[in-house]
């Protein structure tokens, strides 16, 4: 019996710290290129909204061009198998959870735009844009909200949508049985933060906004 207080006490400062972690944790260093997810669980019953965080660096993303040159649409991956959120027992279970056999790689491909949005989505330095996230073996609309910041060197790219597991068809498993040691929540955050001198394709927009 005291064995098993020692591990619960253990485990509940451990949960405490993380809370605490999660609500200070910036998920970006200021120059990374990279996508990142944000989630919350319950644990032991008692403390909901523990904060968890994956991301992953390995970015592929591209500006492709229509042969006319005059619209764009962006396509931005990264490989399942890549989300690091610290946790080792959650990620080497997420390319079951997501489906990596039939998506290995989570895309957003952007709706087509005219080169002059894009222009003017720089001047305005926020806009929203739409487009389609591969992911689990499944496509769903999505509309990023985007922020411009200038770095000089180049425009640093952040934004985020809101979702949930379920509006995704991604089923999170519990831990424990029914979910005594973790129960994962449904909300999710999917966050960007992208430079624009990584983007292949950039550099035909007009160099008095993309530097």
């Amino acid at each position: 019996m005291k064995k098993i207080i020692i591990v619960l006490l253990s485990a509940i400062l451990l949960t405490l710290g993380s809370q605490a972690a999660f609500a200070e944790e910036n998920v970006f260093v200021p120059d990374e290129h990279c996508l990142a997810y944000k989630t919350e669980k319950t644990m032991f019953f008692l403390f909901a909204g523990v904060g968890v965080i994956g991301k992953s660096c390995e970015v592929k993303a591209e500006m492709r061009w229509n042969e006319s040159g005059d619209q764009a649409q962006i396509d931005v991956s990264i490989p399942v198998n890549t989300l690091d959120s610290g946790l080792e027992g959650r990620d080497e279970h997420m390319p079951e959870i997501l489906r990596a056999d039939l998506t290995p790689n989570i895309s957003f491909v952007s709706e087509w735009l005219e080169r002059s949005v894009w222009e003017q989505m720089l001047a305005a330095q926020r806009s929203e844009i739409s487009g389609t996230l591969a992911v689990a073996g499944g496509k769903f609309p999505l509309k990023f909200t985007l922020s411009f910041t200038d770095q000089g060197g180049f425009f640093l790219i952040e934004g985020k949508h809101i979702t949930s597991f379920s509006g995704l068809k991604v089923e999170v498993p519990t831990v424990g049985p029914g979910g005594l040691i973790a129960d994962p929540g449904d909300y999710l955050e999917l966050l960007v933060h992208l430079r624009s001198d990584k983007i292949s394709g950039t550099e035909k927009i007009a160099l008095r906004n993309w530097k």
